[in-house]
């Protein structure tokens, strides 16, 4: 049974907190609220940072005897007390998990009933000491409320508390689910849990002891489809029924989890689905909207689809837990899935208990489903050094209590409670021994620093540091009214940027130093430069983490593909999902096949020698056979010009990097433009490159 309302809500105070669990109390003057919802989303609720206190009427019919009825909150953001016809129920802390309280008792004593909710959403205050996980679902805007349904749901007396499913290994001859339940019982009983999938009913019969039992047990599925990533086959989906049976054979509770079959192996951060390699190229994301209340599984297969079609094979759900219907998108489109736990920042040291609690409901929540293919426990733990584009890998090796102490335990949790996974502790972090894929780097060049192809040299000096990019770009502006953005275009070159939206972690005082305002006639000449240098950026660090895939760079995550709300930001679409020229930019830099070379500098002086090497990555899983690779450099512009051809022929097999050959040319007194491009032929497969020099005096 839904309960969907009426519901009615009130901002707290310390008079009402003691009364508004009170079935006499007078609520006729306060106003509806949405549940599902956030409360800003009421214009009287618009500025409240809560505590907000809710409540609702419903009627419900007692339980037969033997029956068991439990309030369900799939989603309270962030922590709620609850009461029911003024007896209190408990309390909920963890934004994206359900919740489930007994009731039975108070159905049983009337059919009329008052459901009265507290919930508290305390504001973000930077990202130090925080005791709350909520991670980048909440930043400027406060997204408190009960954002997710609420229900009553019967059960017989052995109810399924919490369900664990997941496939620990698959191959086409058999697989392996892993199952755990936590049930209670009032007395000592014998019960048998049925799994039904793919026509195997398997049964598992188990007494139990009075109170609160966990049971685990496997079964094994003969000849499953496998599920497959998009690029690599189809995506197979098998629902798996579990039941739990009393004594007399009587069903006392159902649950059922919609699953595909694959494995998943990691290794110095050389990725395998299935036993085959694969390079992740990958974005991150943040909440789908502001308001996640408000995404739909419609709106969710659309940005996986825009994902897909960006040549991205790989969702980073960046430092938090998104809408449910984002990764049922990701199973059905064969659309991969990193999974951060929501933490970002440096948290108090109280919050450890909490975290680990919340990384094995991330489990029971997400297990099941065959996208999620690792686990993370923690998004930046260090503060972000804005000075440099890689951290220092001297201070990350001083132990801390948020990356030595917090990760480890949340590590330890993730990795017992789903060892079919990879877990990495934490990223934005360089990788260090003894153990190189316990972190993921995340790398600025061309953004806190350096230009954009620094990241080649430095890959090419720590190689290590490349086994997993888990966030690296530049922030840009979106072309869209700068109203929207807080940016009156009146005062440019300096209106009032305290009042500038969507900057929550302090990137704007980068872009302002990178674009000063007063080099610029007005804002969007100075925000198609910003778009102009993200997109450049982009598209030659990923071309050089490409070009070195598995020696030993198993993949990246850009930050990010798409905006929640209107705001400056690294990503490639805007709210309304409208592409910035980065997004044409990662497109062709993560084509199947592609052909590049080194990035020639900004400026080459006369007289030096151009030097680059070429090279196809191809990332397909057929070859591609004979190739043929054109250079055209043009030196000079105009009448003046000079041209120069390089021709090269070779075999490019599967998911392969080859390295063509190189051009090498001394510039004597050339002076101008220098361009270089380059085209690939293979079959009917066609792909093309350019890259751009000015020669300047000695």
């Amino acid at each position: 049974m839904d309960l969907t309302g009426p519901w009615l809500a009130q901002p707290a105070d310390d008079a009402l907190r003691r009364t508004f669990p009170d079935d006499g109390l007078d609520d006729s003057a306060w106003p509806e609220i949405p549940v599902p919802g956030h409360w800003r989303q009421h214009p009287e609720f618009a500025d409240e940072d809560g505590p907000l206190l809710y409540r609702t009427r419903f009627e419900a019919e007692a339980p037969d005897e033997g029956r068991r009825t439990w309030l369900e909150l799939d989603g309270v953001f962030t922590l709620g007390d609850v009461w029911l016809d003024g007896s209190y129920l408990g309390a909920t802390e963890g934004y994206f998990f359900t919740h489930a309280l007994e009731v039975t008792r108070h159905l049983r004593r009337r059919s009329d009933h008052l459901l009265a909710v507290e919930v508290t959403s305390p504001p973000t205050l930077g990202r130090t000491e925080q005791r709350n996980l909520t991670g980048a679902a909440q930043g400027a805007w406060n997204p408190g409320g009960i954002w997710q349904p609420v229900r009553l749901r019967e059960t017989g007396p052995v109810p399924l508390r919490y369900v664990r499913v997941v496939c620990t290994d698959a191959s086409p001859t058999v697989a392996t689910l892993a199952l755990r339940a936590v049930v209670d019982t009032d007395r000592p009983r014998e019960v048998v849990f049925h799994t039904t999938v793919l026509g195997v009913d398997h049964r598992h019969q188990q007494p139990l002891a009075a109170g609160e039992n966990r049971v685990e047990w496997t079964v094994r599925v003969p000849r499953p489809q496998l599920w497959w990533p998009h690029e690599l086959g189809d995506q197979p989906l098998s629902e798996v029924t579990l039941t739990v049976t009393t004594e007399d054979s009587v069903v006392s509770d159902r649950a059922t989890r919609r699953i595909g079959f694959r494995s998943i192996r990691m290794r110095d951060h050389l990725w395998r689905v299935n036993g085959e390699r694969l390079f992740l190229r990958g974005a991150i994301v943040p909440p789908l909207r502001r308001d996640l209340a408000d995404v739909t599984p419609e709106s969710a297969a659309v940005d996986v689809s825009l994902a897909r079609d960006t040549g991205l094979n790989l969702l980073r759900i960046g430092a938090h837990v998104s809408h449910p219907a984002l990764y049922d998108a990701a199973d059905e489109a064969g659309m991969l899935i990193w999974q951060d736990l929501p933490m970002r920042g440096e948290y108090h040291r109280s919050a450890r208990s909490q975290a680990m609690r919340q990384a094995r409901e991330m489990v029971d929540l997400l297990g099941h489903h065959p996208s999620v293919i690792v686990w993370c426990g923690h998004d930046a733990p260090d503060p972000a050094d804005t000075t440099r584009p890689a951290p220092s890998l001297l201070e990350q090796q001083r132990p801390n209590w948020n990356r030595t102490v917090l990760d480890r335990s949340i590590r330890r949790a993730l990795r017992r409670a789903d060892a079919s996974r990879p877990v990495i502790a934490h990223t934005g972090v360089l990788p260090s021994p003894p153990v190189v894929e316990d972190a993921a780097a995340h790398l600025r060049f061309g953004w806190y620093g350096g230009r954009a192809d620094d990241l080649a040299d430095f890959l090419r000096n720590s190689p290590r540091a490349g086994g997993f990019v888990a966030a690296f770009g530049a922030h840009s502006v979106p072309d869209i009214d700068p109203e929207l953005l807080g940016l009156d275009p009146q005062r440019w070159p300096q209106p009032d940027w305290s009042r500038l939206t969507g900057d929550p972690d302090g990137e704007l005082e980068i872009l302002l130093g990178l674009f000063p305002p007063d080099e610029h006639p007005d804002p969007a000449t100075w925000a198609d430069a910003t778009r102009t240098h993200q997109a450049e950026v982009l598209r030659l660090q990923i071309e050089a983490m490409r070009r070195r895939k598995y020696l030993p760079c198993g993949g990246f995550a850009i930050d990010r593909l798409l905006d929640g709300e209107p705001c400056i930001s690294g990503s490639l679409l805007d709210h309304d999902r409208q592409p910035k020229p980065a997004h044409a930019a990662v497109a062709a830099a993560c084509a199947t096949t592609i052909v590049v070379a080194d990035p020639l500098p900004a400026r080459l002086r006369r007289g030096a020698t151009l030097l680059t090497d070429v090279a196809v990555v191809h990332d397909g899983r057929d070859a591609l056979g004979t190739t043929r690779v054109d250079a055209r450099l043009t030196l000079g512009s105009d009448h003046a010009a000079e041209t120069l051809t390089w021709a090269w022929e070779g075999e490019v097999g599967v998911d392969s990097s080859v390295h063509v050959g190189r051009i090498e040319w001394p510039l004597g007194n050339t002076q101008g433009d220098v361009e270089l491009a380059l085209v690939l032929s293979a079959g009917g497969i066609r792909a093309a490159n350019r890259y751009a020099s000015t020669v300047a005096g000695v």
